[in-house]
């Protein structure tokens, strides 16, 4: 692997293209297949394409972008043309063989110059990389992806989860995964704890480094939704704080109406006896935020779920002196519209990771309350200068998210500049991203949060 210097002077690696590197001064940009969109029933899920797709045209507006997803529903699809018109579109799977099913995702397929697969909660398509890999000599590689060895069914704070991940073997990357990710031109990581772990393990794709995850670069939003919004509930913009709450797993085979597993037999009641200790927490942070601000505490989805759960779950843990403010939305609202309410409120707390990626495109003050049982995806925050942003259920509690909340307003100007600053350091990292997906260049050594020793140094 050879190594030069950047553009800015720093030292970087080259990645093992299977073709001569293209340089950004000479080159038409590749032409990328991105695999993505995994789930309808997730803003955030639905924010990671046109996030990535956005960082790749922002480095080069005329890039040919073909969205290949997993599920893509009619509401989704629409936004994401409407955000993006000149992306492509394609419907289809692979056979048994590793062969396109549909002639769009043939034609995709062929003609793409690299293979991307987008942010996500690990480097879960082996299948699809495998039969990239053996039929074609085009690159392919990850952008903003966790790899969480533990997490689940182990769990804990983010330290601890740091701590034993360190303990590992330097053979437990379960050898599948390790020769698709060797055979990767480049792996970005979404959090440090994961990029750790993979350069422990020895991983050798061409780049290994922090990338962060694609929501951060999601701009488009529907504002006169927001405007009938706040308009509804007698809102103003400005007076209001969004509250996202969660369990610990998501209940999959409720929401698509699918038989329970033995291993969701063990999420269910893992969820029955946390939700108590969970949603007291977002109670607290919500009672704090009334009585400090008086002003509306409103409870939005990140989730489809999440509306029933804040119905049925939340709204009866509120304190009764403060429950007369707080408003539960009543339907799983549209990704655009949630961007442009984020960017109405005076704060967005959720349990939720990809909702205060949102607020943070706006600079809105955001804390994200994590629960033990998420993956390291939540160190991406500190990652990118947020090291006050994460509550931790499991020992902070509902103590914890109040002192957080009224943190939070004690110094609304310097949350308000950690959001925004977090945000910065994450699309100008994505920049660097879309450069090696699109010309191949080397990527930099990423600075965590002001802090470069807190990384495992570049093999």
């Amino acid at each position: 692997m050879t190594s030069g210097e950047g553009r800015r002077g720093i030292a970087v690696r080259t990645p093992r293209y299977g073709r001569t590197p293209l340089t950004s001064s000479t080159a038409t940009p590749r032409s990328v297949l991105l695999r993505s969109s995994w789930a309808n029933v997730n803003i955030g899920d639905v924010a990671h394409s046109p996030g990535l797709i956005t960082a790749l045209l922002d480095a080069e507006p005329d890039a040919r972008i073909t969205l290949w997803p997993m599920r893509l529903g009619e509401r989704e699809e629409a936004m994401i043309r409407r955000a993006i018109p000149t992306v492509t579109i394609v419907r289809g799977a692979l056979d048994e063989a590793g062969v396109p099913t549909t002639p769009e995702l043939a034609a995709a397929w062929d003609s793409a110059d690299v293979f991307v697969h987008g942010s996500a909660a690990s480097a879960s398509l082996v299948p699809e990389l495998a039969a990239w890999r053996e039929r074609s000599d085009r690159p392919y590689g990850y952008g903003g992806v966790t790899e969480d060895p533990l997490c689940p069914p182990a769990w804990g704070s983010l330290e601890r989860l740091r701590v034993m991940t360190q303990d590992l073997p330097a053979t437990f990357l379960e050898d599948d995964a390790r020769a698709i990710i060797d055979g990767a031109e480049f792996l970005f990581a979404r959090d440090s704890i994961s990029l750790e772990y993979l350069r422990s393990q020895g991983a050798r794709p061409g780049v290994l480094e922090f990338g962060p995850d694609g929501t951060f670069a999601y701009r488009y939003r529907d504002d006169a939704a927001a405007d009938a919004f706040l308009a509804a509930l007698g809102l103003t913009a400005g007076e209001f704080g969004c509250f996202v709450p969660r369990l610990r797993y998501t209940p999959y085979p409720d929401i698509y109406g699918t038989e329970r597993t033995r291993e969701f037999d063990r999420r269910y009641a893992i969820n029955a006896g946390t939700v108590g200790l969970d949603l007291d927490t977002l109670a607290a942070a919500i009672a704090t935020w009334v009585r400090s601000t008086g002003q509306r505490a409103v409870v939005v989805p990140e989730m489809s779920y999440e509306v029933e759960l804040a119905q049925d779950e939340l709204l009866p843990r509120v304190p009764d002196d403060v429950v007369d403010q707080v408003t539960v939305l009543d339907r799983y609202w549209p990704l655009e519209e949630a961007n442009a309410v984020y960017a109405r409120a005076r704060a967005v707390v959720s349990m939720e990771c990809h909702s205060p990626i949102l607020a943070s495109v706006h600079g809105t003050p955001t804390l994200y309350v994590r629960q033990p049982t998420d993956t390291v995806k939540g160190e991406m925050y500190a990652d990118l200068g947020g090291t006050d942003v994460v509550v931790e259920i499991e020992p902070d509690g509902p103590e914890g998210a109040a002192a957080a909340v009224k943190a939070l307003l004690e110094d609304e100007a310097a949350s308000r500049a950690t959001s925004s600053a977090m945000n910065a350091a994450a699309v100008g990292r994505l920049r660097d991203v879309a450069r090696t997906i699109l010309f191949g260049e080397g990527a930099s050594e990423f600075t965590r949060g002001g802090r470069e020793a807190d990384l495992v140094p570049t093999r």
